[in-house]
């Protein structure tokens, strides 16, 4: 069965303000969570170091393996003198792991997403992946496979600086992300601040006076903005200060990528690209809000060997789009797909497309699916049916669809 909810069409000519609306980002993408839409770009394809926006791909990989059940959230994860803070590089941000320490999956994974350590990273991509190489490799496959053609990785937490992205790349993944994962902005990326250590992750024997250290998430949008909620902050020398940033209001998510914002210093680097993702967001809420799209009349699907022998359809995902003022009037709609199905037929199938269009060009389809399944029919159904189709092959008439699967 087809899986994906919907497809842009991207036809829909982009509209970017004539006036830059970020003078102080190289490079920018916004698009709408929902449908996909960009809604604004700037230099979209320009290469730059994520520095550590990497780590939110050390993430997606990192929830890959709760959901497959490799690992649970409240497992302990070793840590060694070759994943402590000590094992990676001078200057870089840490949760502050030390070797022997109690850990839980969920907070490494905590320590990563709000406090962006370094050492969570590593120890992460040695436990998972059995080496900081073994799990580079699983971030490139799965880059590739999400057809990130612009996106390499050669480290977990994103301070190499042979680490490549664009915006266009980056923001396609973050919509990725937050579909496959949508609890991680209420379980990770909108944590104000984090703790570490506390008494249990203490090392077996270790009885120094706890020295817990308190670190705020560097998403300074995070209460400053209403509606942001996510994701990371980055920033390394050889490409300054970056944001992958997402808000929402009411019914709609947008999703910010900044790269390559220069700065003097932390606090201005900041204060810049915070300001910039902002302008972003009122933007694209103000300029292009979410709008209900025109609905055809859906017929029932006549399923053949089928009892009661048809179903109902229904869009398979949301029917509205991000539009301006101006391009919400002259749309047009229409239905594809099959007239009839062989049966039986499970609940869910895939069996068309609602399309919309404005000026002859198509902007946005969403798959439609079987609201019901169509088990099947008892044999004197059946047997009426395949007379009627018998004759009905005379005449020239295409067959029904055959979808291939069963109730």
């Amino acid at each position: 069965m087809i899986r994906s909810l919907c497809f842009l069409l991207f036809l829909f000519p982009l509209v970017v303000s004539a006036q830059d609306l970020i003078p102080e980002v190289p490079a920018a993408v916004l698009l709408d969570q929902t449908s996909g839409r960009v809604l604004y770009q700037k230099l979209p394809d320009r290469p730059f170091p994520p520095a550590s926006l990497t780590k939110l791909m050390t993430l997606h990989l990192a929830w890959e393996a709760l959901g497959t059940q490799k690992v649970q959230a409240s497992d302990l994860v070793p840590v060694t003198d070759k994943t402590s803070g000590k094992a990676v590089p001078p200057g870089s941000s840490l949760m502050f792991l030390e070797a022997g320490q109690r850990v839980s999956f969920k907070d490494l994974m905590l320590g990563l997403a709000v406090v962006s350590g370094n050492d969570a990273g590593m120890t992460l991509a040695h436990f998972l992946g059995g080496s900081q190489e073994g799990f580079v490799m699983q971030m490139n496959a799965a880059a590739q496979a999400q057809g990130l053609t612009s996106t390499v990785f050669f480290d977990s937490y994103g301070y190499d600086s042979r680490n490549r992205t664009t915006a266009a790349d980056f923001a396609k993944f973050c919509r990725f992300y937050l579909q496959a994962h949508p609890q991680s902005v209420q379980v990770l990326h909108n944590q104000r601040q984090f703790s570490y250590p506390l008494t249990e992750n203490q090392a077996p024997g270790d009885h120094r006076k706890l020295n817990t250290i308190t670190q705020p998430n560097r998403n300074t949008l995070l209460g400053a903005y209403a509606g942001a909620d996510g994701l990371k902050t980055g920033y390394i020398e050889e490409s300054g200060y970056n944001l992958a940033a997402t808000a929402l209001r009411g019914d709609q998510r947008l999703v910010v990528v900044l790269l390559g914002v220069q700065a003097n210093d932390a606090l201005e680097g900041g204060r810049l690209r915070t300001a910039a993702g902002a302008r972003l967001f009122d933007f694209g809420f103000s300029t292009y809000p979410l709008r209900a799209l025109p609905m055809p009349e859906l017929k029932p699907l006549r399923v053949w060997y089928s009892d009661p022998g048809t179903v109902l359809v229904a869009p398979n995902g949301p029917t509205v789009y991000p539009l301006a003022q101006e391009e919400a009037a002259g749309i047009e709609v229409r239905v594809e797909g099959t007239l009839d199905a062989i049966g039986p037929l499970a609940s869910g199938t895939i069996v068309g497309k609602v399309i919309w269009s404005r000026g002859s060009r198509d902007f946005y389809s969403i798959t439609l699916k079987t609201v019901n399944p169509a088990p099947s029919a008892p044999w004197w159904t059946g047997l009426w049916d395949a007379i009627v189709l018998f004759f009905r092959g005379l005449t020239g008439t295409p067959e029904p669809t055959r979808f291939g699967n069963h109730t």
